[in-house]
Order: C-alpha cells, then structure tokens, then sequence
C-alpha cells in the first residue's frame, strides 16, 4: 500500500514496525494486521490496517484488539481505514477506537482530532473539570511524584485516555504543566515542574468551583455521597458542624430518582459537582478533599467561613 497517509489535509509517512518490536502479540494478530508508527502534532501514535480490506471486524473486537496492541505498544492505537459509514463510524467513536479514514475524517486520542484539527487556545479562561481534577490530585498526593504518562493517570484516576489527554491539553494551554516526547518510545510525559505551593498559587485564575448545580432533600442521601460544605469544613478546622449537612456528588453517578430532590428548599444541600469528590488515596472518610472544597466555598460571605478556609489551605504541607 502506499505509505503516505492524509490526516486532515496534513501528508503523513507510514513508517513499518519492524518484526522485533511487535514481540508480545500473537501469531494471528500479526497476520491480520499491518503496523506502523505515525508522528502528527508532535505525537507518536501505532497505526494498524488489516491486511484484507474485506475483513469484517465490529467496533467491539476492534477495541479488544487496539488494546491488546496498545498494552504490547505502550502508546495511542488508531486503526486507518478506507471507509466507513456514519453509523460505523459513531459505534467506533462509541466504543472509544480511534480511528483514520484518510482526507475524509479522524478522531485521534491524545489529539483530540474530531473532523478537524483544533489549534491551542492561546487565551484559555479555566480548566476543563477533568483538568482541575488531574491538578488537584498531583496537589495532594503525598508521594512528591511530579511526572506521569496519560496511560499511568488513566490508571489512577476516574476518567478515560481521551478525556485525560484533552485535560493534559487544558494543563498545557494554562502553562501549569510541561509535555516532552520521548524520541525511541513515542510516549508522552506530562512533569510539574514548580513547587506545589507555587503551583496551587499559579493555577487560581484557572480554577473554578466544582458545584455545577445545586439540590435539596429532606433525608440523607444514600449512594457515592461525600460530606461538603461546613460539615466539611468543620471535619478540617475548628469550625462547629451544622445538624442538618451539605453533600457532594460527581454528576455522572447522580441519579435523581433515588430521592426526593427540588432546586428550592430541604433539610440538607445538594452539591452535584463536575468532577468525581474524592482524590485516589485520600483517606478523608467520606469527605470532599481541601482544595475542592476551598474552591467550593470561596467567596462566601460569612467572615469566620472565610477565615477558616485560609486556615486550612495554610496548614497545608505541599
């Protein structure tokens, strides 16, 4: 087959896979399949293209296989295609297999290519929710490991390889982290280089507060519930604790048939927030962590709330 390949109007050289770096996947795999490597935006991705065009392979066995090859690979596999239909295309998009089909479409993962190539944001306002989740995380985690690959955090935390390389994009766009590729793997690095104080400070005009909305209810909550609000703040500081209390919920584990809500009035407040309300490895109990918190409640008017908060991100050892 030719070896140049069309990625949205960018001309791309196939470069073969030599026999020895493929060690680790089966005989039939190797059949099947030929493999190569693609450098586009400064990021290595394995290429994969059956060999008989004819084949018929469902959108579910392409992601087993993509993930065989990426676990052999240890970097993005995108399988290139001659054509394929719209609704073939959106079961592929469905099962998260990114994919080529040459000068027509591309849906890349650390790229985030979706019909066509998005330029940096040179003037980005906030962080992506996944983003400020990735921060938070390094910020608290107690292991001073600054570097990590988007294979390793997809491992760590709640989110899948392309929602965490939109959110590495979103880190870089806000100049609070550096990227570098290494040349003989292709994988990408992702390193915070500034101290963590330095860091947090940096990172305030990016950061947002994690409630998307906010629900009441007369009966406390039953399900993946995280206590927020002055219950929270009183768990870190000497603040006293309310009777009746507020609790967080990521919203895609929010399901509002399970009780009684309304946007109006109740015992005790709902938070829904748009990223998950607890870090990997924080033994908090069931609380929302620090920073999360801090970010939720800044701004409040109560002077004693506002003395607390600072307080507590003081007593911090970054």
């Amino acid at each position: 087959m030719n070896n140049i390949v069309s990625i949205l109007g960018v001309q791309k050289e196939l470069i073969p896979i030599k026999r020895d770096k493929l060690r680790g996947l089966n005989a039939d795999m190797l059949l099947r399949f030929s493999f190569y490597t693609i450098d586009f935006n400064n990021q290595i991705l394995c290429v994969i293209r059956a060999k008989n065009t004819q084949e018929s392979i469902t959108p579910l066995n392409y992601k087993r296989i993509t993930k065989q090859v990426e676990a052999v690979m240890n970097m993005p596999v995108v399988v290139l295609l001659d054509s394929l239909t719209y609704y073939e295309r959106e079961r592929l998009i469905n099962q998260e297999v990114y994919f080529i089909i040459s000068d027509k479409y591309a849906f890349l993962p650390s790229l985030i290519v979706n019909v066509q190539a998005k330029k940096r944001d040179k003037n980005p306002m906030r962080l992506t929710p996944a983003a400020q989740y990735v921060l938070l995380y390094y910020l608290l985690d107690e292991k001073n490991e600054n570097e990590f690959t988007i294979k390793k955090l997809e491992e760590i935390v709640p989110y899948n390889y392309v929602t965490l390389a939109r959110a590495v994009m979103s880190l870089e766009n806000c100049q609070l982290c550096d990227t570098e590729i290494q040349d003989d793997t292709g994988i990408k690095f992702i390193r915070f280089s500034i101290s963590k104080r330095e860091l947090w400070t940096k990172a305030q005009s990016y950061l947002s507060s994690p409630v998307k909305k906010t629900l009441y209810c007369d009966v406390v909550p039953k399900g993946n519930f995280s206590i927020s609000g002055i219950n929270a703040l009183s768990h870190y500081s000497h603040l006293n604790p309310e009777q009746n209390g507020t609790f967080a919920i990521w919203e895609k584990q929010f399901n509002p048939t399970n009780g009684r809500y309304n946007e109006i009035e109740g015992l005790h407040k709902i938070e829904i927030w748009k990223y998950p309300v607890t870090i990997p490895y924080q033994l908090n109990g069931g609380i929302v962590d620090k920073l999360s918190l801090y970010l939720s409640m800044k701004g409040d008017p109560d002077s004693r709330i506002e003395k607390e908060l600072e307080i507590m991100i003081e007593e911090i050892k970054w």
